[in-house]
Parts: C-alpha cells; structure tokens; sequence
C-alpha cells in the first residue's frame, strides 16, 4: 500500500484544516482555537455530530436518535465500512453504515459523512458532539471540541492517561461547555439505590467492597484474528488515503507503520497501552466510579493501591496489559475495596448488618432492606444522590444539561477522579510493585518519581493537546 505522511496529506487534503468553513486550527502541536460556546433555544434541536461510528458509537447514536430533542447532523470515522464490530462480531460499521442507520430513521438523506473530525469541529451548526472513538482518542478530540465551542458527550475511559484528564478538566471549566462522561451505570437506578443505601448508612459501618471486573487481554468477543501478532498492510477500509494515520492519531505507530489484526481490529485496540488501558479501565471506568460516588470522593480519591498481583508479561510488547489481577484500592479512612478479575463482576459492599451486591440490572440486599423503597423510606437525613431529570437515560441527562447549562450525571472532572485510580493500578503493575502510593489532592505520586513520569501521557506524530 502505497503510504502517504501525515504532513503531506494535511496539505493536500480537502479536508485539511485551513480550508474548513470557521477556519478551526486546534489539534496540531503548537495550535490553538476558541469558540463561544452556544446553548440551543427551547424551540430548537441540538445538532450532534457522532465522532468514532463503532459498536458505541451505534449504541449512543441510537439512544441519542430516539430523543426528538436531538438531529443527529454528521457522521465521523476514518473507516468508511468494515465488519467485526459488536460484542459478537455481527456487526458492520463506519461511517457509511452510520449514515444509512441515521438517513433510515429521519427517513431522509440530510445526514452528512466527514471522515476527519476537524471537520466536523470546525463546522459553527454542530452544537455537540458524541465522541465514541478508541482510548487513545478521547482526549485530544474533546479538549478539541470543547475549545471549538461544543457540547462533549465522551465515552469512557475519558483518557488515556492521568495527565490527559487533568488537562480535560481545566478545559472544561475553562471553556464551560457541558461534559458527560459515558459511565452511564449512574444514571441506572440500582446503583443508585445501593450507592444510597450504603452511603446513608443502612448497612451500618461499611468499611470494604469487593469488586470483580473481567479479565483477558486478547482474543476479544471471538475474533478468529484477534490473537494475531503479525504486522500487515492496513486495511481498505480505512479511506480516503491517509486514514489508517488519521486512526492512529497521536498513538506511536509500529514497525513499517504496520496494522496488527489482534489490537487494531475492532474491539481490540484496548489490550494494547499505545491505544488503551486494558480490562482495568475498561471496567474500572465503570465499577470504581460506583466506588468513588458511594463514598462521596467525586473531588478525591485513594491514598495507595497495595496487593498488586497480576500476570502481565513485561517482555509481551504487542498483548501488553494483564489477563489476570487483584488488588486493594486504599482510602484515608480506611476503607478497603479488594478488586479482581476473579470476583463476580459488579461491586459487593460488606456493612456491619450484612452485605449488598450490585451489577447491572441486578441488586442483591440483605432480607431486612429487600422492601426497602428509594422514594418513600429515602429519609431527609440520608443522601440523596444525582437522579437524570428525565429519569430515562445517560444521553438525554446530556441534552437536558447541554439546554439548562446545569450539571450531567458524571461531569468531566467526576469521571476523571474515578478513571485516575484505574490509571494508578495499571502504573503500579507496569512498574512491577505491589503498592504505589498516590495524593490525590495534588494528584501526584508522593515518594515515587519514575510514575510521576508515566502518568503523563506521551503524543506522537505531530498531535497535541495545547498546554499539555
């Protein structure tokens, strides 16, 4: 396949950014925009741009399709069209596909395709944008998003990195855009019920949790390539040319900037550190924020993670995250949460008067609690935590916020506390240790230097984030 560099394909493209309509120059090293960000009339829709149109992407775009608030205006992603996606493989995405399922539903064709999201940000009727991209993404397309002025729902994990959310979170206030994170089991009711009951004391003194998170770091969801290590040519679909450099964006390219079927296909670029965290932020993103909101540290966080054990290889440079771990997440008061890959996946609270298991859709409490009901025994005294207003989903909790300017179910700087403790596990077991201590009001490693060094997440090719 014949390649072209990333700098000589910015120059020659139509959709190279000094020909976009707003004349947007974010996203380079060195470049910089701002836009006033602008909040739509009751009498209007939001305009949402769906930026990364894989098996997320569909399942927001969908949500966001139902809500008559929203016109889905543009789709984005590097792939034109390709299989594989889902959690079974059955499905086929990109940006044509995403385009038919949009032009199907509005029964219309006014849906737009833009393969590179700096034309999408750099277009003044987008309003928000769903940013549904892999990890190594997030980032420094919201940051770019929020300078351009829009609206950021953002999947989870919200960065790849410890330094790239605390870049995110001074944007967001700097910028004031509204930000909702996709760690959507807070606008689900039976986490907030156990989080209530915990949190309100009906178990009695809570002092420890389990949590179980899944483990495995290769062969994803059936992919009969998944577990291959060998370097190719990137594939066809990755279109107009230029594209398989504009999917790897600011993540260091491989030998030969080869395509590796076992972390570049769909649904496998998480079990590789250049594109994600593995299964620990994978999941952490979504069970550690549970941990975080029952507890009350939306603003703090853990003093040390202890126990690491795991089985990463640290000689494996292409399946580089561990299949299998455990360890203690540690907080001031001495509360304990035990997490492994062994554990029941969801979160089990053991209080002095009995023990309370939550997962999705399932909720398990003591006999004395199981009539116990969150709108008439929630006394005054008790805590009483975020319910979406409209009661209905993560996504419309976003455009309820995006019209009021008020608050989201999980704002940027609330998921980027609760993503930092899964960021610290995975420091502490690259660096071999079974504790790692961490300040969580300075957000720095206190006696340890060397993972000061790796929370700070390195771009490559060109690509930045302004200021970090």
């Amino acid at each position: 396949m014949m390649r072209t560099s990333r700098r000589a394909f910015l120059k020659s493209s139509v959709l190279a950014v000094p020909v976009l309509s707003g004349g947007c120059r974010c996203f380079l090293a060195g470049e910089d925009c701002r836009r006033e960000v602008r909040r739509p009339s009751a009498m209007s829709r939001v305009n949402l741009a769906v930026i990364g149109c894989g098996t997320q992407g569909f399942a927001n775009m969908n949500v966001f399709l139902q809500d008559p608030r929203v016109q889905v205006t543009v789709v984005c992603d590097p792939v034109l069209s390709a299989g594989k996606y889902g959690y079974r493989s059955e499905m086929t995405c990109g940006r044509a596909p995403a385009k038919a399922r949009v032009d199907g539903f509005y029964k219309n064709s006014g849906c737009r395709m833009a393969a590179d999201f700096r034309e999408v940000l750099a277009d003044p009727s987008v309003d928000a944008v769903l940013i549904a991209t892999p990890d190594h993404w997030h980032a420094l397309q919201a940051i770019a998003a929020m300078k351009a002025g829009k609206h950021v729902y953002c999947q989870k994990p919200m960065s790849l990195g410890i330094s790239e959310g605390k870049e995110m979170v001074r944007v967001a206030r700097e910028t004031g855009v509204t930000f909702q994170v996709g760690s959507q089991q807070r606008s689900a009711s039976e986490f907030r019920v156990a989080a209530e009951l915990v949190a309100s004391g009906y178990l009695g003194e809570c002092k420890a949790c389990d949590i179980g998170l899944p483990g495995g770091n290769k062969g994803l969801y059936g992919h009969e390539k998944s577990m291959c290590r060998d370097l190719w040519l990137a594939p066809d679909y990755f279109t107009p040319e230029g594209m398989w450099d504009m999917w790897q964006g600011p993540a260091q390219h491989w030998d030969g900037n080869g395509f590796i079927q076992g972390i570049h296909e769909p649904m496998c670029w998480r079990f590789n550190s250049r594109t994600g965290g593995g299964m620990i932020t994978d999941w952490g993103a979504h069970h550690l924020d549970i941990l975080q909101w029952t507890l009350g540290m939306d603003d703090g966080g853990p003093v040390a993670i202890e126990n690491m054990v795991h089985d990463r290889d640290p000689d494996d440079r292409i399946f580089d995250w561990a299949a299998n771990y455990s360890f203690d997440v540690v907080y001031a008061n001495g509360f304990r949460a035990h997490v492994s890959s062994k554990l029941p996946n969801g979160l089990k609270f053991h209080g002095e008067k009995g023990d309370l298991f939550v997962a999705r859709r399932k909720l398990v409490r003591p006999d004395f609690l199981k009539k116990w009901n969150e709108k008439k025994d929630l006394k005054g005294r008790d805590v009483h935590l975020y319910r979406p207003r409209g009661g209905v989903s993560h996504e419309m909790d976003f455009i309820d916020a995006v019209y009021s300017g008020g608050r989201t179910a999980c704002p940027c700087s609330v998921g980027h506390r609760s993503i930092t403790i899964a960021q610290v596990a995975n420091i502490c077991e690259r660096l071999g240790l079974s504790t790692l201590k961490w300040d969580p009001v300075a957000e720095r490693f206190p006696d340890n230097e060397e993972a000061n060094r790796m929370a700070v997440v390195r771009h490559h090719n060109g690509w930045s984030a302004t200021g970090m």
